[in-house]
């Protein structure tokens, strides 16, 4: 992947990274003779390698550049330099949805499904250039402030529209597309998709920014997608005892939420005059007074679902690190990078018992890694074992996840996805 400092495509100088998922990277990037700072966006190699792909991308982008909306980020310009597909789009400014979840739970009514009926108004728009966003969820929605208010910008258009057959052969490769806690049952399954996939997973987003919590609790990827296959999704009431959410607001929640695509609502267009119709329900719509609530939100009484608040548990038990012998110094970097973080962190003596710590993050180093994980992931007294290794490493990513292990850190470490992930873990320790 491209380095700070490295032109791509020949109109762009990569300045830092941004993020990354499971389609590409995204640096902040400058426009070279225009002095315009992008994002771009980088399809991991394993991607842009798939047959037909560059073609398809080249198509899509295309379509993209056509969705213009306010809702929507600008695409810019496309290209394919030296093996690297980019698309260069609007750099926006903000925060996402899923920051705004964890410092303040669940929203006031009004306020989340505003927010629904803005994404919305871009999903209406998208559809009707046939194009599907496949990962829909709170970190791919970017809350930017405006005039008249905050105004949501949908993200990651650029590379999750990218699907239709390839979507559909790549899960068939055992490479998902998408994020497991807000995929569709169809998608899980790897079928072709239309629009009500989409509203599923607006669906997941607007259950958890009304209690807080998702539909499922946090697990294993597989574990994930077999209660998004089968099992039902728990009422408000169930998640959240000690909120008050009206009911006609929940049966349409649930409605998106059906594993049939059929027994969703049409459109796009037809569930924004649902939730609109439920906003301008007097009752729903006047505003709920958050101070008791928040305070049980946050609190331990509520354990029926974990507030997905990425924070170290208070004076839990200590952070693992395990490491070879020519990987000492990856491992320190890890043991400081987790007590910046917050964490208590240590390399383990041999003779020290698995179940003294909270977690157990392995640094991937050769084959033999995977292998090593799964192991103690597989011992009783293990805590929740996460595997650290380069993002690009497919084989690694895969089959740490569908391998028994609590989930898969890339490197270079983005210290939010690492205190989530492992804060997830120690939870799930208790």
């Amino acid at each position: 992947m491209p380095r700070p400092g490295q032109i791509v495509g020949e109109r762009f100088r990569v300045l830092r990274a941004l993020g990354q998922g499971g389609m590409g990277a995204v640096y902040e990037a400058e426009q070279l003779g225009l002095g315009r700072r992008v994002a771009l966006k980088v399809m991991h190699p394993h991607i842009a390698r798939a047959p037909g792909f560059s073609e398809r991308f080249q198509r899509e982008a295309q379509v993209l550049a056509r969705l213009r909306h306010p809702g929507s980020v600008e695409v810019y310009d496309y290209g394919l330099d030296t093996g690297f597909l980019f698309l260069a789009m609007e750099l926006v400014s903000g925060e996402t949805v899923d920051s705004l979840l964890m410092r303040e739970g669940a929203l006031p009514v009004p306020r989340a499904v505003g927010l629904a009926v803005q994404v919305l108004e871009v999903l209406e728009a998208a559809h009707a250039l046939g194009i599907i966003h496949r990962d829909l969820k709170p970190a791919n929605l970017f809350l930017e402030p405006h005039p008249g208010g905050e105004r949501v910008k949908v993200l990651d258009f650029g590379l999750a529209a990218l699907g239709g057959e390839l979507n559909v052969r790549l899960t068939q490769e055992g490479m998902a597309v998408g994020t497991p806690g807000f995929m569709s049952p169809e998608q899980m399954r790897g079928l072709p998709l239309d629009g009500r996939s989409d509203l599923y997973s607006l669906g997941c987003v607007l259950y958890e920014l009304l209690t807080g919590v998702p539909p499922f609790p946090v697990m294993a990827s597989a574990e994930m997608a077999a209660a998004h296959l089968y099992k039902p999704v728990p009422s408000f009431r169930e998640a959240r005892p000690d909120l008050s959410l009206p009911e006609r607001l929940e049966a349409v929640v649930m409605r998106t939420l059906e594993k049939l695509p059929e027994a969703r609502p049409a459109d796009a267009t037809a569930l924004r005059q649902e939730l609109l119709a439920v906003l301008a329900d007097p009752v729903v719509a006047a505003p709920k007074k958050r101070g008791e609530g928040k305070k049980t939100e946050r609190g331990a009484g509520l354990v029926r679902h974990e507030v997905p608040v990425p924070r170290p548990v208070a004076g839990g038990a200590p952070v693992a690190v395990l490491v070879s012998k020519n990987q000492e110094g990856a491992g320190n970097t890890l043991v400081m990078s987790l007590g910046a973080c917050g964490f208590r962190a240590r390399v383990p003596s041999a003779e020290e018992p698995l179940g003294e710590f909270s977690a157990l993050l392995v640094i991937a180093d050769g084959p033999g890694s995977l292998a090593q994980a799964r192991a103690l992931a597989a011992r009783p007294d293990s805590p929740p074992v996460l595997l650290c290794g380069p993002a690009d490493d497919w084989d690694l990513v895969t089959g740490a996840l569908e391998g028994g292990l609590f989930d898969f850190v890339p490197l270079p470490l983005d210290p939010i996805d690492l205190t989530r992930k492992v804060s997830r873990a120690q939870k799930l320790k208790r």
